[in-house]
This record gives structure tokens, sequence and C-alpha cells, in this order.
């Protein structure tokens, strides 16, 4: 029980940070400031694009963020792009080691893959996962914005909440503009060609992949998987066609027992890869 001389809780109805009238979605829980131009969501959105997951910028961490954001360098994604090492080598505790080790990053990001790119974009709903299943799927940013509801929903693994939060993404002048200023900054919004060399030997196969393996790591045994044109997905269903098995395995095995899918071990998997 709440103590007698204690006020009930009440929601602000305005964003602490930016004073924006806050909004609560028709059947959400959650209530959100929902200005573009707010310091926290432009802060939230820069750490986000830099995480290990997304681009992998190393060096550009909350902190460092929030100095470029209150010194006006960066004011979207995209400024991240233009900034000089004499900028960022003035923030406090930078340097021109520091600032030249952030703009190396910053360059190295160009590399990073189209599905990374994406999920760095921070859509609502998109994880990393969903991610790189609209981008093996719609293999330029182009298809995916011009891709309709019904269309992004077909996509297995992508559901109609995911669908509809893409697509309305897309919909924003703003989101559309700092696509193209990171295209013109040189990010990746199209997927590699795929090798004609490469065996698709697991095309069609859904895998999970539970407990620990005896010589790869989930994320190696994932990315092998993947290049052979099998899918993985993180919880075994009926769609599920194989279990590759590691130590303790734990209820995914159970479940798997259960619909009778086929588990594998790695040398087995491997095996099937190789066909």
């Amino acid at each position: 029980m709440r103590p007698s001389h204690t006020l009930p809780f009440q929601m602000p109805t305005n964003c602490p940070e930016c004073q924006s009238p806050l909004v609560r979605p028709v059947g959400e829980a959650v209530t959100r400031c929902v200005n573009s131009s707010c310091p926290a969501i432009l802060r939230g959105s820069v750490v986000h694009w830099a995480s290990r997951d997304a681009l992998d910028i190393r060096g550009l961490g909350e902190k460092v963020v929030i100095l470029l954001i209150e010194q006006g360098l960066v004011t979207a994604i995209s400024d991240l792009y233009s900034l000089e090492k004499t900028e960022i080598a003035k923030l406090d505790r930078m340097g021109e080691k520091s600032a030249l080790n952030l703009i190396t990053a910053m360059a190295q990001s160009k590399n990073q893959s189209w599905s990374r790119v994406l999920y760095g974009l921070g859509i609502r709903y998109v994880g990393s996962v969903n991610a790189k299943i609209l981008a093996e799927s719609f293999r330029t940013v182009e298809e995916l914005a011009n891709a309709s509801v019904t269309n992004l929903a077909s996509v297995y693994g992508i559901g109609e909440e995911i669908a509809q939060s893409v697509y309305d993404w897309f919909r924003i002048a703003a989101n559309r503009d700092l696509v193209a200023k990171l295209q013109a900054a040189g990010l990746q919004f199209a997927a590699a060609a795929k090798t004609s060399t490469t065996k698709a030997t697991l095309a069609g196969k859904t895998f999970v992949i539970t407990g620990t393996l005896p010589t790869l790591k989930r994320e190696e045994a994932k990315e092998l998987i993947e290049k052979a044109g099998g899918k993985v997905t993180g919880s075994v269903s009926k769609k599920t066609d194989y279990l590759v098995l590691g130590e303790a395995a734990g209820s995914k095995l159970e479940k798997a027992l259960e619909l009778g899918i086929t588990q594998l071990t790695e040398a087995q998997l491997l095996e099937l890869i190789k066909g």
C-alpha cells in the first residue's frame, strides 16, 4: 500500500526534455514524445546507430554523442559523416588521437551491410533479426520503401505490426530525407550481390540453434546456415526443419521432440551444408 503522506503518481503531459506534448497511441501502454527534433530522441537515435549490432562505431558512446549534440555538431544521424577531426578534437576529453580514431571508425561503418544499416535506422519494432529478414527480401532501400503493407507482412517472420511500422516510417518526409543523405555519404542501402559459386544447400530450410556448440560460436553457425540459403530463428515451431544441438540444450529440445523435429549435431550440420 502507498504511504498516507504520499501523492498518487501523475503521468507528465509534456516531455521533460523538449516540453512537447506527450502522446499515448491507442492500444499501447507507453506514453511517448513524438517530436522528432527532441534532443533525447536524437541522442537515443545516434547511440542506437553506433551500437554494436548496428553500425558498430567504436568510440561513439553516449557521452560523446551528448557532447556532439550539445555543441550543435550533430542534429541528425547523417551529420556524423560530415564531422571534421578538428571539431571532434575540441570536445571535452577527446584530443586529436581520439578524434582520429572516431573519424576512422565512422569511415569504416560505411562498409557495414544493408541489414545493419536498416537496423540502425531505428524503425519501431525492427530488431536486428527482422532487419536481416527484410534486407534479404527487399534487397535495396527503394524496394523496401515502395513495398505495400501486404507485401511486407507476407514475408516470413514479419507480422502486420512490423509491416505497418516500416510502411509508415517511409511515408515520413524527414525519414526519406535522412536516407538520401546517408546514401550520399556512402552508406550501404543495397544487399551485396549473391555469388553464383555459393551452394544454396539449405535453401528453404529453417533452423534453430540451442546450447553451446563444440567449435562454432552461435553467430558463426548462423552465418554458415544463412550463406547456404537457410534461415535461423530464435524459437522452435511447426515451421522449424532442424534443431542444431549443443551442450545444455534446454527447453528448445523438449519442444523439438514434442513436434518431431530433426536434431543435428554441429558435425551433421556441416555435412548438410556441404551437400
